[in-house]
């Protein structure tokens, strides 16, 4: 049985950390209670900051998760994990990137990534899918308009010249879209809780004091966003 990888790059904040465990045990819980078990696919974890991604003959797929860190400063690891990241695209090994994850892959691949120009993005938002979403393998089992958790200072400024936009928001423009048949980038967190989201909303709180009732008052469930990394992971599963 060959491997769906969670890669993890870089920790999650420390009273995050404490009550809800790193970023990829957040992806692997919504991934289970979605239905998708050991028996069904093999899943592990990876740092991807300081190991190379293991043998590609061994793995079904890749998801890369967010980061505090910001993927223009392209560290030494960044780049040794994007040209990664180009290998995974040249085999069709799936891959799917959340956040950072998502921004990374669109900088390997020929994008660009900057600060949003109108600064950060944080709350339960409303996303609305884009044409070509209704033929994609992941996001045509979503509605037109779903609720998704967000929290960025960097964007997709640019996407990859082959890259096909799948979904955005009002403040973002690029929030979800996919390059070739099997590697996408979401820029919402489908592996955020109500819980976990709103204790992003109270760390951050200095920054949008103004908003920050508002802003409470509408974190929701987000069962739909959720689904695309069940839907990744049923991909993963075929892909063995």
């Amino acid at each position: 049985m060959k491997t769906l990888l969670i890669v993890n790059v870089g920790q999650a904040p420390q009273d995050q950390l404490e009550k809800f465990g790193d970023f990829e045990e957040w992806a692997l819980r919504a991934i289970r209670e979605q239905g998708v078990h050991q028996r069904d696919i093999h899943i592990e974890f990876h740092d991807g900051v300081s190991c190379p991604l293991p043998d590609f003959h061994s793995l079904a797929g890749v998801i890369i998760m967010g980061s505090l860190a910001m993927a223009s400063e392209k560290k030494p690891w960044m780049l040794r994990l994007s040209d990664e990241i180009v290998q995974l695209v040249e085999r069709k090994i799936p891959l799917l990137g959340i956040c950072f994850g998502h921004q990374l892959i669109a900088q390997a691949l020929g994008g660009a990534v900057g600060y949003h120009p109108h600064g950060l993005e944080i709350g339960t938002v409303p996303i609305t899918k884009q044409p070509a979403a209704d033929d994609d393998a992941i996001f045509a089992h979503l509605p037109a308009q779903f609720d998704a958790h967000a929290v960025h200072y960097q964007s997709v400024i640019k996407l990859p010249e082959n890259a096909v936009l799948l979904a955005r928001s009002d403040f973002e423009p690029h929030h979800a879209y996919r390059v070739s048949s099997a590697c996408w980038g979401v820029q919402f967190h489908p592996e955020f809780t109500p819980q976990i989201m709103q204790m992003s909303l109270d760390n951050l709180k200095h920054e949008f004091e103004e908003e920050y009732s508002v802003k409470s008052a509408q974190v929701r469930e987000t069962e739909h966003a959720k689904q695309v990394l069940l839907q990744f992971a049923q991909i993963c599963c075929q892909a063995q």
